[in-house]
């Protein structure tokens, strides 16, 4: 799919090219894990998107997990079911992304960050005239307040723009130590 030349060595390919020849051996092994370090860094968003789109239907068909180490937050948001989010060394988010999206909302409002105090504010910035948080309800939230599910983009930035903010590990998400040597 690649267009690549089949006389062509390796040393004389461009970096995109190298990267679409590591994951067809990869993927040629049919390995049961795959460990992917910035996978697509190489490659064109046309390409990257291809790329993508092959690596997970050939996980789908041969039940491979692919686990993938990315700074490409838009390529995680398309390809992954699960999220470990390391930041300064330590877990911020962990667990499935619809839950980790669900736990959290995108408010909008006039009031204040101390407004939101029942609740756990992930991150708040002026907007306007006033606020935008991204927070972890606890209870109601009060009508002043416009609320939507973050996108994971906002998940993400949020937790990494605040480390001082609280972990979450969702329910049924087990984490070792192993999962976080490196």
């Amino acid at each position: 799919q690649g267009d690549l030349d089949p006389a062509a060595r390796v040393r004389s390919l461009s970096g995109g090219q190298r990267t679409r020849v590591a994951l067809a051996l990869a993927l040629g092994k049919r390995p049961q894990l795959m460990l992917l370090d910035e996978p697509m860094a190489d490659l064109d968003p046309l390409a990257r998107h291809e790329l993508m789109g092959t690596l997970m239907a050939d996980a789908a068909e041969h039940g491979t997990t692919v686990l993938m180490s990315s700074h490409i937050v838009a390529e995680l948001a398309d390809a992954c079911d699960h999220l470990l989010l390391l930041g300064a060394g330590r877990i911020r988010l962990g667990g499935g992304i619809d839950d980790l999206t669900a736990a959290h909302s995108l408010v909008t409002g006039r009031g204040t960050a101390a407004d939101l105090a029942p609740h756990t504010v992930v991150e708040s910035r002026a907007a306007g005239r006033g606020l935008t948080a991204l927070i972890r309800r606890d209870g109601p939230l009060d009508s002043a307040w416009e609320a939507q599910e973050p996108s994971m983009e906002e998940l993400i930035l949020a937790h990494l723009r605040n480390p001082g903010a609280p972990a979450l590990i969702t329910p049924g998400t087990t984490v070792t130590a192993a999962a976080v040597t490196a």
